[in-house]
């Protein structure tokens, strides 16, 4: 789609909606960036049913894709993902800055559970689920190459990449994470956070994707990509 045409909806079809909404899909963006470099390991924390990462291993299919989720509701799908395509290696636990049993709000929806407290929302259930940091699964695994790494875990964001520093120096190239620019969980990361950290372990933001507000136009979230353009040799 040519930028005349994406100037002109964005200024006819999507005026006054409130939402923003980026016409360019973030999926072949990345599989472009990556193009010439070999993708053996996706990491992804909050896989939900695992339907992000089919859509990586599509673009990537000699990928082995990491799944990380900790709610209950998506253990069958999961495991039935990965029982049907060895690919797929689910780990029914939560991706933080240290190895505990973790606090875990769930949500009347179930994008919306998070380790940390909703601001505006009561959590209809709280338990508690496992825990553990990307760099203390990774040697446990052996230290498997992770070239790409997708987060979807609701304010958490900033403790899970703590938590895999060691990881994030060696073999990750690229990342796509899902931004907090307010606070929508107590305690939770926000944007200059994880930016912060990002940009002090070689990487830099390369586009915002489909950032949404709320019914006064207040910026609350969005998805991002992080390039380490040294490592691509850009």
């Amino acid at each position: 789609m040519g930028k005349p045409v994406r100037d002109l909806l964005r200024r006819t079809l999507y005026r006054g909606k409130g939402n923003l909404v980026t016409l360019d899909s973030p999926y072949p963006i990345i599989h472009r960036l990556l193009k010439g470099h070999r993708v053996n390991g996706i990491l992804d924390a909050g896989a939900s049913d695992g339907r992000v990462a089919k859509r990586f291993t599509r673009l990537f299919p000699d990928a082995t894709a990491y799944l990380f989720e900790p709610n209950p509701a998506y253990r069958d799908a999961l495991v039935t993902l990965a029982d049907h395509d060895a690919r797929y290696k689910p780990f029914h636990c939560a991706l933080s800055d240290r190895r505990d049993e973790l606090t875990y709000y769930e949500t009347e929806s179930l994008g919306g559970c998070s380790l940390f407290k909703p601001v505006d929302e009561q959590a209809k259930r709280v338990s508690t689920v496992p825990a553990t940091t990307i760099d203390q699964w990774s040697r446990e695994q052996g230290d498997p190459p992770i070239e790409l790494m997708k987060f979807d875990i609701q304010g958490a964001e900033l403790a899970a990449l703590r938590g895999g520093e060691r990881v994030l120096e060696t073999s990750v190239l690229m990342i796509y994470i899902e931004v907090w620019f307010n606070r929508v969980y107590e305690g939770g990361a926000i944007f200059s956070e994880v930016d912060l950290l990002l940009r002090e372990r070689g990487f830099e933001l390369y586009n915002l994707f489909s950032p949404k507000s709320d019914g006064d136009d207040v910026l609350l979230w969005g998805n991002a990509i992080y390039w380490n353009r040294k490592k691509l040799g850009r």
